[in-house]
């Protein structure tokens, strides 16, 4: 039985890159969300000053707009996520220090990654929002 795989400095340094990037991605997506909700916010209170459904079209697209941009970061942070355990346990090893995690890194879709709980929980819940407000106003 053997124990765990020791890492050497350089591997260490590597999983230091990939855990600032990871992180920085997560940020990124948590301010994402926080704009898109933000901006929603706005557009349906200028919408609801005076009832029109186009305002609310325009939120629906913004809130589809920040769905996609979150996803590219969503994406992006599994494909490093990806590289960084085949960085750790070794198998499979990259290249050293390497930072493409799209050639290295796991395979993850993008249809997936739209799809992942957070995304539909947030944006889902904003476009069936806007879009029943787009029809009661209709």
């Amino acid at each position: 039985m053997t124990g765990p795989r020791r890492l050497g400095e350089q591997e260490l340094k590597h999983l230091e890159l990939l855990q600032s990037v990871i992180s920085r991605l997560g940020s990124n997506s948590f301010v994402v969300k926080g704009w898109s909700i933000t901006l929603s916010s706005v557009l349906i209170a200028v919408a609801d000053r005076s009832p029109a459904w186009k305002p609310v079209t325009v939120t629906v697209a913004v809130a589809v707009g920040f769905w996609l941009l979150d996803g590219y970061y969503l994406r992006q942070e599994r494909l490093f996520r990806t590289l960084y355990e085949k960085v750790v346990t070794g198998d499979d090893p990259p290249p050293a220090l390497t930072m493409d995690a799209e050639r290295y890194g796991g395979p993850v879709s993008w249809p997936g990654v739209l799809r992942s709980r957070p995304l539909l929980f947030c944006y889902g819940v904003l476009v069936v929002a806007d879009s029943l407000l787009i029809i009661a106003l209709g």
